[in-house]
C-alpha cells in the first residue's frame, strides 16, 4: 500500500472534493482520481460514493478513515525520532575487553540486567579489540569501559582512569593424568610450591600472568615457570595433552571447555584457597559523561565487591559445573 495515496485518502475524505484536494495537495485533478482508484483496487473495497456533484465517505471509508490517521500519525512520529536520532544517537554503553568465554556472556547479562528497564536491551554494544590496547581504546573514546584483569604495567600513571572491581575467576590447575597431584580432587597453592608452572604467551588469558604469581608470592613460593606461546585456545587444548611434569593454571572456565577427547589425557584440579582467584575490572575514563555509563556505575557501586564470582560449584565431585554467583 502506498503511504502517500493513504494521506491523499485522508486529504480528501476531509473536503470530500477532488478539485478542492488537489489543489491543497499541489497535484492534478485526474492524478488525484488514478491514485485513489488504485489504492481502493489495492484494498479491495470502495472508500468513496459519487453522488452527483458531489462525493462522500463509504462504509468501508468511513470505518478505514481512523486507522489512515494513526498509520499517517505513527509515520509523522517515526520521521521525527530518526531525526532527533540523527542529531544525538539513543545512549549505549560500548565494551571491549571480553572474550567468547562463559564469564563473559553472564558479565553480559548482568550489565542487560541492570540497564535493560531503563535503556533497553540493545543498550549493550561489543567492539572488538583486534589485539589493541585496551587503555588506548579507552583514551580514545572508541570504548565507553572495558572488561579485563588490567595488568600493571598496561595502567595509566595518571588518575584519568578508574578501576572497578567487577567479578572473581577461580583458578584451577591442569596436571597430566600421570602426575603426582592427580589422584587428588582439589588441590591448594601450597601444593604446587615445588611445580613448574607452564607460562602461556599469545593469547589473552595471559594476560592474568601477574595476578597468578602474586597469588604464589603471597603464599610463601615464586613459581617455577617454562614459557610456552600459544597462538589459539586450540593449541591451548593441544598443550594438556602433553603437559609432562608442569602444570597449567587457568580460569576454572577454561577447565569447563575441555572437550572430551582430552580430558584422559590430563586431570582438572580446583584450587580451593579463597585468593587463588584472578579479579577483574570495569576500567573507564573519569571524564565519561555517559549516562549509561554513570547509570551502571552506580548500581554496581551500592553492590558488595565484587558483584559476580566465577567458581566450581558443590557439586563438582559428582560432575563438574561452573557456578556463577551474584553477591
Amino acid at each position: 500500500m502506498n503511504l502517500e495515496y493513504l494521506k491523499e485518502f485522508v486529504e480528501l475524505a476531509k473536503r470530500l472534493n477532488y478539485t478542492e484536494t488537489a489543489r491543497v495537495l499541489m497535484m492534478s485533478q485526474p492524478t488525484l482520481s488514478k491514485h485513489i482508484s488504485q489504492l481502493e483496487r489495492d484494498l479491495k473495497l470502495t472508500l468513496f460514493y459519487r453522488d452527483g456533484n458531489q462525493h462522500r465517505l463509504t462504509n468501508a471509508g468511513s470505518a478505514l478513515l481512523p486507522f489512515a490517521y494513526e498509520i499517517l500519525d505513527a509515520i509523522g512520529k517515526f520521521r521525527t525520532k530518526v531525526g532527533e536520532l540523527r542529531i544525538a544517537p539513543e545512549p549505549k554503553l560500548r565494551i571491549s575487553g571480553l572474550t567468547d568465554e562463559g564469564p563473559s556472556t553472564e558479565v553480559l547479562g548482568f550489565l542487560i540486567s541492570l540497564l535493560n528497564s531503563k535503556y533497553g536491551a540493545s543498550c549493550i554494544e561489543i567492539k572488538s579489540q583486534y589485539n589493541r590496547n585496551l587503555i588506548n581504546m579507552l583514551e580514545a573514546d572508541e570504548v565507553d569501559v572495558v572488561y579485563d584483569p588490567i595488568p600493571q604495567d598496561e595502567k595509566p600513571q595518571d588518575d584519568s582512569l578508574v578501576s572497578l572491581h567487577i567479578s572473581d575467576l577461580q583458578l584451577t590447575a591442569i596436571v597430566s593424568n600421570n602426575h603426582r597431584l592427580a589422584g587428588r580432587s582439589e588441590i591448594s597453592v601450597s601444593d604446587l610450591d615445588d611445580e613448574t608452572f607452564v607460562k602461556y604467551e599469545g593469547l589473552y588469558l595471559g594476560r592474568s600472568w601477574e595476578y597468578i604469581e602474586q597469588i604464589c608470592s603471597n603464599h610463601g613460593f615464586a613459581p617455577k615457570l617454562r614459557s610456552c606461546y600459544c597462538a589459539s585456545i586450540a593449541e591451548l587444548f593441544s598443550l594438556c595433552t602433553s603437559l609432562g611434569e608442569s602444570v597449567l593454571i587457568v580460569g576454572c572456565n577454561f577447565g569447563e571447555r575441555l572437550p572430551k577427547g582430552i580430558k584422559p589425557f590430563c586431570k582438572v584440579l580446583p584450587i580451593t584457597d579463597e585468593d587463588a582467584a584472578i579479579p577483574f575490572f570495569f576500567i573507564y575514563r573519569k571524564d565519561n559523561e555517559n549516562p549509561v555509563l554513570l547509570d551502571a556505575v552506580s548500581l554496581i557501586e551500592k553492590m558488595p565487591q565484587p558483584p559476580l564470582y566465577f567458581g566450581y560449584s558443590e557439586s563438582y565431585r559428582n560432575r563438574e559445573h561452573l557456578a556463577v554467583k551474584l553477591i
